[in-house]
């Protein structure tokens, strides 16, 4: 037996975002990971910013060039969901750069945007 996909962090995965509600994203698209192997494991869900093909020049749209068509990966749109329910596929791995550039502009979203001008390397 095959040991089973556990999605790490930069992976590009295919989920489930169903049932949307509101403004919500929906349907079964691309995502980036965000957490851990680790915390994806040990806890059956994963942190994720869905991926989509409506280009709207937000400042939360990263450009990704990993998939077929013209994307971007939705910062503004953070998910938690459990990827053994989602229908998960792994579809290609994303860049550090990709990674560190969609987390440099969630951190003002959530207020954390002062620690971009810290160094928190150890004395």
């Amino acid at each position: 037996m095959a040991p089973r996909y556990i999605p790490d962090r930069s992976d590009i995965v295919f989920l489930d975002f169903e049932p949307p509600k509101g403004r919500e994203i929906g349907e079964y698209r691309p995502a980036l990971v965000l957490s851990s192997k680790e915390y994806n494991r040990n806890t059956g869900l994963l942190i994720c910013c869905p991926i989509s093909t409506s280009i709207r020049g937000a400042p939360t749209e990263v450009p990704i060039d990993h998939l077929d068509q013209p994307s971007v990966v939705a910062a503004n749109l953070v998910h938690t969901l459990d990827w053994k329910a989602r229908k998960i596929e792994r579809v290609a791995r994303g860049s550090e750069q990709l990674l560190e550039e969609v987390l440099m502009r969630l951190l003002p979203l959530i207020g954390a945007g002062r620690f971009l001008d810290h160094s928190f390397r150890a004395s």
